[in-house]
């Protein structure tokens, strides 16, 4: 679901939310899920996993374009809670936008639930686009989880 200014997508997951959260918490994981679609690549230039560590993305498009996000991780909460900062560098359409996400991840019978809140996404369009954007990286996301061992 996506308002003007944020996004919120929520999945239940078969699996407990240590699995999931794992898939945060690795920077050889994130590239392999966090990603819109199959066909846009995602490399991590740096993850610092830990309070205020920082993260820089490289997201190449087809076509040959790069789209770079970066950002901090502002709260982590093992296995529940994951908060950081989103901020899309030019050139990109939403260049400019600071934004949070927030990952809560809940207990429920058979595995977990997964709610991604993205917040402050204050430019035309970009909440949509966003929220179109998590949904794939949570398909892509829940593969992972099922299939992999996670570590």
């Amino acid at each position: 679901m996506a308002s003007d200014t944020h996004a919120e997508i929520t999945r239940r997951l078969s699996v407990p939310p240590e699995r999931v959260f794992a898939a945060f918490a690795s920077a050889k994981l994130v590239a392999r899920w966090l990603s819109p679609s199959p066909d846009i690549m995602l490399q991590v230039l740096v993850y610092d996993f830990h309070l205020h560590g920082r993260y820089r993305f490289a997201y190449h498009v087809p076509g040959g374009q790069v789209m770079h996000v970066h950002g901090s991780f502002r709260e982590i909460v093992p296995p529940t809670q994951l908060t950081f900062s989103w901020i899309i560098e030019p050139p990109d359409e939403h260049a400019g936008i600071d934004s949070e996400v927030r990952v809560s991840i809940a207990a429920m019978s058979g595995g977990s639930t997964l709610t991604i809140v993205h917040e402050r996404l204050d430019q035309h369009g970009a909440a949509q686009r966003h929220a179109e954007g998590w949904k794939g990286a949570l398909d892509r996301l829940e593969s992972l989880v099922r299939t992999e061992v996670l570590q």
